[in-house]
């Protein structure tokens, strides 16, 4: 009992920062107006941006978390607290969106209206009180889930109505939204071949690692040579001879073989990904009970089948994780 209480009063050291810097959050400018992309920012407050009484219904919220944070800890201080937390999350975006129509109403075609330190200072703000309550309730599966989710919901149905598209996140993205698009996927698919590739090398470096001690050493060694090299350097090593290579041999650079592009990226993920996939592959391995094994070969399998079906089944989660 003791021990609950301790940990309930420890947390109000988390909600104390929260709850006073969501005031100051209110008192700050909460969003930055520009005429053009170019021009210097001109701070706007939170009156200004989504009017006297938003405002003060955001300043109020935060003054009763601040007295909250003093309230002795319960089920109902807890589930306020962190429908607080929730409500800021969408409140403050809320402003923001309103602050942003209101703002390039009449403006030229060029304005941009982007958030203000008030505005992420006010989230940073609800997010803390929202994580203490989230702690709090962890016995509370449901009130967790409520808490955790109420405030997300509310952002992503107003962001489906609209409601930010006048910052200037939005027009950019509504101003190359298939390019962005377009670029997510290719992300996407870097990443995913990548992965691909490194495990199609990594694993079986990492079986042989656990077969042979002549092995072991050299994969580790080079691997973790490989983590060592910063990402902009080794871009700049894989340059020459890429673009070497792309003018020596055309069809290389007819399928995108370049110095510079996606076959350079492509390389680096797939070093940077031997390494975490190489230990992971050697760590399931080692883990699996001798005994598995000799039960495995006394059952006459051959050392391929009990590689790929006692094995590899057995160590998948921890390779996985790699």
């Amino acid at each position: 009992m003791n021990r609950t209480a301790c940990a309930g009063r420890s947390l109000d050291w988390l909600l104390i920062p929260g709850a006073v810097l969501g005031i100051v959050a209110a008192v700050t400018p909460w969003l930055s107006f520009r005429d053009n992309r170019l021009a210097a920012g001109q701070p706007v407050g939170l009156t200004d941006a989504a009017g006297p009484a938003l405002s003060a219904l955001i300043l109020l919220v935060w003054i009763v978390c601040c007295a909250l944070v003093f309230v002795r800890p319960g089920r109902r201080v807890d589930a306020l607290l962190g429908s607080i937390g929730a409500a800021m999350l969408s409140l403050t975006l809320v402003a923001a969106g309103l602050g942003a129509s209101h703002l390039v109403d009449g403006a030229p075609a060029t304005a941009r209206v982007s958030l203000g330190p008030g505005t992420w200072l006010s989230l940073a703000a609800a997010y803390i009180v929202l994580h203490a309550a989230r702690s709090r309730l962890a016995i509370r599966p449901v009130l967790r889930f409520v808490v955790a989710a109420a405030g997300p919901i509310v952002i992503l149905l107003m962001g489906m109505a609209g409601g930010f598209d006048d910052l200037s996140l939005m027009r950019e993205y509504a101003n190359t939204e298939q390019r962005f698009l377009t670029e997510i996927a290719r992300h996407i698919l870097l990443a995913t071949s990548g992965v691909i590739i490194g495990a199609t090398i990594a694993v079986p470096l990492g079986i042989l690692a656990t077969r042979s001690k002549r092995v072991e050493r050299p994969v580790f060694a080079v691997t973790s040579a490989f983590e060592t090299v910063p990402s902009l350097a080794l871009f700049g090593l894989l340059m020459a001879p890429l673009t070497a290579l792309s003018y020596a041999f055309p069809v290389l650079r007819d399928i995108g073989i370049r110095g510079v592009g996606a076959a350079p990226a492509l390389i680096a993920l797939v070093i940077y990904s031997l390494l975490p996939i190489v230990h992971n592959t050697y760590a399931g391995l080692r883990q699996i009970d001798p005994a598995t094994l000799d039960a495995a070969r006394g059952m006459g399998m051959s050392r391929s089948q009990v590689v790929w079906r006692v094995e590899f089944p057995l160590a998948a989660p921890v390779v996985g994780a790699g």
